[in-house]
């Protein structure tokens, strides 16, 4: 244990050290799905190559041939092999210096550095390209970007010594191996970690690379962590009502996010090859942090806006946000989703398309869903009932207990539950009682038709009893005789009693009518109709 301890900083030591030497890693512009198509057509060459040419004579008659013999060489590690494909005639006495195995290692990483070399595209033919403007022995087969030059990358006929002619990597390009390697290779403390490491190569990565693949990722989380952190305490020194929320965001979407951050910004510096980066970037690994940052920032949004809005007393639209947050987001993500698979590679017409009838079939399905969400939004935003409210919906009266984003729930004066789509709720008449600023009293009495002077004293006596009260609005009062049916006098007494309490309201339809009684008895007459008291037995008594 006490081992590892001591190792792991000094591994990330000198991992940080070969990483900070290491140039910018150079935007290969391929998409992963390109690259395995056309990693896929050069095995697919080399197959038929390998089915039809069975000598070695023919592997460097063609520049394919003699590209393809490289190439395995390369993946070999066969320095004896790798030697043959070299033209070293006519080179400079410091070259000479420079072994096979040396100049194996820094062209096999320049070339999986850089994507220069198109196997499918060389020529197949003894004398090679003819129209390239180029000598008849020399072909161009790539090009080695550096910093303030490009060295083309040339394959040349030579004499084979046997009265024949061979394909070379020319002398000019040989020449040229160690100023790609200064600029593109690895650094001293590399190397010498690479030989301290065991041998081993992951998607075309060195051991210390894949090393410092892992490493990085394990020291970027308490980097992350340290970071968010800081900025945390920072954001929290301004005034805000949501702490909790703040603490949240920077503790899981942004510690991510710049966890991912860090990790990419060591990786970079690791020199990957060509594959491995095209691989990394395509893994949508980036993406990811920027999906959850963004979400991150919405729900902050939204907890902001909830606090806003409860501290204002609008805590009817709270329940909004929670749909159209979770629209925003899957609109985000499905945008996020289709750049990355178009910078992968994909074909965006075909997922487009399918994106096209899933969305129609999700429609079709969800169509009922859909309208009570629209309801809920016009139920919220119009708000012509609110929850507590007592309404009425066509013959069900009740309570509203809840506006959900599908249905509404109303209590019944039966105590039961009632439960309506909003899309039935908002598209008819809601009577709402709760908004009445007062309640109307409106009743037809029927009686014996008096004389004429005993009804005049009948309508005095019921105005002076409304007017009177001190919960009857003056100016509403309303007492007519207003028909006479059936030799019965018809009494409208229409006013409004200044309440909103329903009970409230019927103490005092109480006390009129109470009142009623004793000016209809005082006056000798008595209430007649189809659910009349008869009142003969008590007057014979």
């Amino acid at each position: 244990m006490l081992r590892y301890l001591i190792g792991l900083p000094l591994l990330s030591l000198l991992i940080t050290a070969a990483v900070w030497a290491q140039p910018a890693v150079q935007e290969p512009g391929v998409s992963a799905r390109e690259l395995l198509e056309a990693e896929k057509q050069v095995e697919e060459l080399v197959e038929r190559r390998t089915s039809t040419d069975k000598t070695a004579a023919n592997e460097q008659a063609t520049p394919l041939a003699a590209m393809l013999g490289l190439r395995a060489a390369i993946r070999a590690n066969d320095y004896e092999a790798f030697g043959k494909f070299l033209d070293r005639r006519y080179i400079e006495e410091e070259l000479e210096s420079y072994t096979d195995q040396q100049l194996l290692k820094a062209l096999s990483y320049v070339f999986n550095r850089q994507n220069i070399i198109d196997l499918t595209a060389l020529s197949d033919s003894p004398d090679g390209r003819r129209n390239d403007g180029l000598p008849d022995y020399r072909d161009q087969i790539g090009t080695v970007n550096l910093v303030k030059e490009s060295i083309p990358v040339y394959l040349q006929r030579v004499p084979d010594g046997k009265g024949g002619s061979v394909w070379k990597l020319s002398n000019a390009t040989v020449s040229r191996i160690p100023d790609m390697w200064n600029e593109l290779g690895y650094s001293d403390t590399a190397l010498r970690l690479g030989q301290w490491l065991p041998d081993f190569h992951v998607m075309g990565m060195e051991n210390w690379q894949v090393a410092g693949l892992l490493l990085f990722f394990l020291l970027a989380w308490p980097l992350a962590s340290l970071i968010s952190y800081l900025l945390m305490r920072i954001a929290l020194l301004i005034p805000n009502r949501f702490p909790l929320g703040i603490q949240q965001f920077f503790r899981r979407p942004m510690r991510f996010f710049i966890f991912i951050l860090i990790a990419r910004l060591l990786i970079d510096k690791l020199g990957l090859s060509m594959t491995a980066s095209i691989l990394l970037d395509s893994s949508g690994i980036d993406y990811i942090a920027f999906t959850v940052l963004l979400m991150g920032l919405l729900s902050l949004l939204r907890d902001y806006q909830i606090r806003k809005m409860q501290h204002a007393g609008n805590t009817h639209y709270v329940a909004l946000l929670k749909p159209f947050t979770i629209i925003a987001k899957i609109l985000v993500i499905t945008i996020i989703a289709l750049y990355w698979a178009k910078q992968a590679g994909f074909d965006m017409s075909t997922i487009l398309a399918g994106l096209g009838v899933g969305s129609l079939a999700v429609a079709l399905a969800a169509q009922k869903t859909l309208e009570n969400l629209i309801g809920a939004i016009t139920l919220y935003t119009a708000r012509p009932v609110s929850a507590g409210d007592l309404c009425r919906f066509g013959d069900v009266v009740g309570v509203v207990e809840e506006i959900g984003l599908r249905s509404t729930i109303i209590r019944t004066l039966d105590r039961s539950i009632v439960v309506i789509p909003n899309s039935m709720f908002s598209s008819v008449e809601i009577e709402n009682f709760s908004r009445r600023d007062r309640i109307r009293f409106y009743r037809h009495f029927r009686f014996e038709v008096p004389t004429p002077d005993q009804m005049r004293s009948v309508l005095a006596a019921v105005r002076a009893l409304l007017q009177s009260h001190e919960q009857v609005v003056d100016d509403t009062v309303s007492v007519r005789f207003e028909n006479i049916v059936d030799a019965n006098a018809v009494l409208r007494v229409d006013a409004a009693v200044a309440t909103t309490d329903y009970q409230t309201f019927l103490r005092v339809a109480e006390e009129i009518n109470l009142g009623m009684l004793d000016i209809v008895s005082r006056a000798g007459a008595h209430f007649t109709g189809p659910a009349q008291l008869h009142q003969e037995p008590m007057n014979k008594q």
